[in-house]
């Protein structure tokens, strides 16, 4: 189970990154698409320990992740910085509360696969969303 869980988030994220960056730099900075993906990345800084503590031997797996996102999604520079921040503090945060792989670190290690899963849903439906309205206006204006 943990192991497809992974996979799903791994490939969800995947997916999220995939689609073309076409959202403008004010789309990108609406609240609730900028917070969610501000949440993604300290997701992605806390993985990024756990995994390493709990023998995932993924090597930089979660770091790559997140400067796919970066890349993907092109933010401006304030927006990066605050991108980045976010996954320093989730990485951060997480090495001062685990040291080692507990049963604890494991049960976070699980919410946080989850809950980034669901954030790269979220942020992939947003993205499609946008994609096919910014279509259908495209396809009435020439008519």
């Amino acid at each position: 189970m943990k192991v497809r869980s992974l996979w799903l988030a791994s490939l969800l994220l995947g997916a999220a990154l995939s689609l073309p960056a076409t959202v403008s730099s004010a789309q990108l900075v609406e609240k609730s698409y900028g917070d969610r993906l501000l949440r993604l990345a300290e997701i992605l800084g806390a993985i990024h320990h756990l995994r390493d503590i709990c023998g995932a031997n993924e090597g930089q797996l979660w770091r790559e992740k997140m400067l796919e996102m970066l890349e993907a999604e092109a933010p401006p520079g304030q927006f990066r910085a605050r991108l980045i921040a976010a996954f320093n503090n989730g990485f951060r945060g997480y090495r001062r509360t685990y040291s080692s792989c507990t049963a604890s670190a494991k049960t976070a290690e699980n919410r946080f696969l989850t809950e980034g899963s669901e954030l790269a849903t979220g942020l992939t439906d947003t993205l499609a969303a946008s994609l096919a309205e910014a279509e259908d206006e495209g396809g009435s204006s020439a008519q």
